[in-house]
């Protein structure tokens, strides 16, 4: 397979990404900057700069995951799909104006 192939292929699985939630940003981060900073890790003779990119290819995985828990315990909402988000929120106002507990398409 040659390089052109493979980026294609990999923007082909980027655009398949459907679900939008807050930690999204930080999943890109992760994707980007560690698998970077580790190769650049494996291909450096210096210890001090083998030591530093090992720390920029953690730092995005521990900050993703101290997020997910924050969200998962002080707003799981946010944890969410941007859709099930708005169907939720116009569920809410169709309940504040006093509709009924029947079954309703917010999508509609």
């Amino acid at each position: 397979m040659k390089l052109d192939e493979y980026v294609k292929a990999a923007t082909a699985r980027v655009e398949t990404i459907r679900v939008r939630t807050a930690v999204n940003p930080l999943l890109w981060l992760v994707g980007l900057v560690t698998p970077v900073s580790l190769a650049a890790a494996v291909l450096s003779d210096d210890p001090t700069v083998r030591i530093v990119c090992l720390a920029l290819a953690a730092a995005p995985v521990l900050v993703a995951v101290v997020a997910i828990f924050l969200f998962m315990f002080y707003d799981p909402d946010r944890l969410q799909s941007e859709e099930y988000r708005l169907r939720q929120r116009a569920l809410q106002m169709i309940y504040r104006k006093g509709a009924n507990a029947e079954v309703v398409d917010a999508t509609k």
